[in-house]
């Protein structure tokens, strides 16, 4: 009978072996607050037909300890020598590692409070919240959103994410993305409370700008088995930079496991712009919002990718799930 077991394995030199299992842990993205559907999908309330998926059961997911840490004593010593769990206790005791500043008037009430597991060398930090937020939850921590998300990347590994809603939230207007500034844009005072905005991106050299949210609906299996979510299958949440052709190939996954459905609550809009047009886009809205055309070298477009292995958008699951839940 065939097997895919590498039996000379265990007498591999151990350095070999640690690398072998280093090379299996997953690049993953720490967010530090759960997103919330309505905003990422520009839903109302009372519109919750047409949500593609509920977010928060990747969020779930994505905080679980990797697989690593359940296969040995030897790959759970690797897992554990940069990576550790933050138990929902010790994050209420101030887990995070900033030390402020809690002056500015950010407040949110979101956040992953249940723990989570981080590995200081290969997680990118990320930020769901944007200031519509703020009218929705209930205050629990204070400090400026940008600012705590710099500190929170230089713990890690000095990689950080947000949303380009934040931006356009803060411009507060319809952009059009393809008509030039005007030249007496550049001498246009800052508006008030921008200056601590544009001292928080100064704080990193490069930041990832999440321009959309993609959502793939597969079993873990056939996740694992693609690739495309780490050796392992628990890179349940990526922000890929969307010049690589990762980007490509899970927006191409994410369309053909839709099509494959045999029906959805809510389908998926697909619709692409180019990597140029994006970062054009980005680059175009950090200058009308600080005025620096510095500041925008430091923006790269992205697409958030989650793995949602509960299938909740086939309508078959959701009406199972509706039935066990009354």
């Amino acid at each position: 009978m065939a097997s895919d077991t590498f039996h000379p394995f265990p007498h591999l030199p151990l350095e070999i072996r640690e690398e072998i299992w280093r090379l299996c842990l997953p690049h993953r993205v720490y967010e530090l607050d759960q997103p919330i559907e309505r905003f990422v999908y520009e839903v109302l309330e009372e519109e919750d037909d047409n949500i593609p998926c509920w977010l928060g059961k990747t969020s779930r997911s994505n905080v679980r300890p990797p697989l690593l840490t359940r296969v040995c004593r030897e790959s759970r010593r690797v897992a554990s020598a940069t990576g550790r769990w933050v138990s929902c206790l010790e994050w209420c005791r101030g887990a995070w590692s900033v030390d402020g500043p809690h002056d500015a008037d950010w407040k949110t009430g979101n956040a992953i409070d249940h723990g989570s597991w981080q590995d200081a060398s290969r997680d990118i930090v990320h930020l769901n919240w944007t200031s519509f937020y703020d009218t929705d939850f209930v205050p629990s921590m204070d400090g400026h959103p940008l600012t705590l998300l710099a500190q929170e990347a230089k713990r890690l590994n000095g990689s950080a994410s947000f949303m380009l809603n934040e931006m356009l939230v803060n411009i507060g207007e319809e952009e059009p993305y393809d008509k030039p500034l005007p030249r007496w844009f550049e001498s246009k005072p800052l508006r008030e409370g921008r200056q601590e905005d544009l001292a928080a991106l100064k704080l990193l050299p490069e930041w990832m700008v999440v321009m959309r949210v993609v959502v793939i609906h597969l079993d873990l299996g056939r996740a694992a088995d693609s690739g495309l979510f780490g050796l392992l299958g628990d890179e349940i949440i990526q922000v890929v930079d969307a010049t690589l052709p990762l980007a490509s190939q899970l927006y191409e996954l994410a369309e053909y496991c839709e099509r494959g459905a045999p029906a959805v609550t809510c389908a998926q809009d697909f619709t692409r712009m180019s990597a140029n047009d994006m970062d054009a886009m980005v680059k175009r809205v950090a200058f009308k919002m600080f005025h620096d055309h510095e500041i925008g070298k430091r923006l790269r477009p992205a697409i958030m990718f989650r793995l949602c292995t509960e299938m909740c958008n086939h309508i078959q699951h959701a009406e199972t799930e509706a039935q066990c839940l009354d």
